[in-house]
């Protein structure tokens, strides 16, 4: 299996990189509903288990898949050391920050809440998912980037992000339900 995946890696990185995000979203989604929420198959929100899949297909797969290679050519110091750390503070302070915006923007937009929708996610989501982003982040990415080749970055990071993506998508439906009324279950 792969070596399938790896053919599809080498071929098409970016469609690649974009259909197992997207996959990784979905199963993301499906663990906070169903072992975080325990919401059961029959309340399963399937249209936010689509609108997930979506962000990740089309937003962070190809994101994700473009800035590894741009970050090793864009960041080349004499030290592998330093070149190292500066990778990391760029992945955590220039990707991660835009990531996590455009992941509640998106999410508002899909969800018909418009320009209003998208200054609530961001005022109640956006700090406690950045702060909690650079907890679980920057080691993960020190291993990643010393020692995983550029193209399979995305892979590691992708496989990781399944259990922050059942983090942000429980932090996005906790948002979407405060501004529905519906009370919240501590994590």
């Amino acid at each position: 299996m792969f070596k399938a995946y790896d053919r599809l890696l080498n071929r098409f990185p970016t469609l690649t990189q974009a259909g197992t995000c997207g996959l990784l979203f979905i199963a993301g989604d499906v663990m906070a509903q169903q072992l975080v929420e325990r919401r059961g198959l029959r309340r399963h929100d399937a249209v936010r288990t689509a609108q997930l899949a979506a962000y990740g297909g089309l937003v962070a797969g190809p994101a994700i898949g473009l800035w590894y290679p741009f970050l090793q050519r864009a960041v080349t110091l004499k030290s592998p050391f330093q070149a190292l750390l500066a990778r990391v503070a760029a992945d955590q302070l220039i990707f991660a920050p835009t990531f996590i915006a455009c992941f509640f923007s998106f999410n508002a937009l899909v969800a018909g809440e418009g320009v209003a929708g998208i200054k609530n996610r961001l005022s109640q989501g956006y700090v406690p998912a950045l702060l909690n982003n650079w907890i679980v982040w920057p080691p993960v990415q020190l291993a990643n980037f010393h020692l995983v080749p550029v193209l399979y970055r995305s892979l590691v990071v992708n496989t990781t992000a399944t259990g922050w993506n059942t983090y942000l998508s429980y932090m996005n439906a906790s948002i979407k339900s405060k501004t529905a009324a519906e009370p919240l279950k501590e994590i």
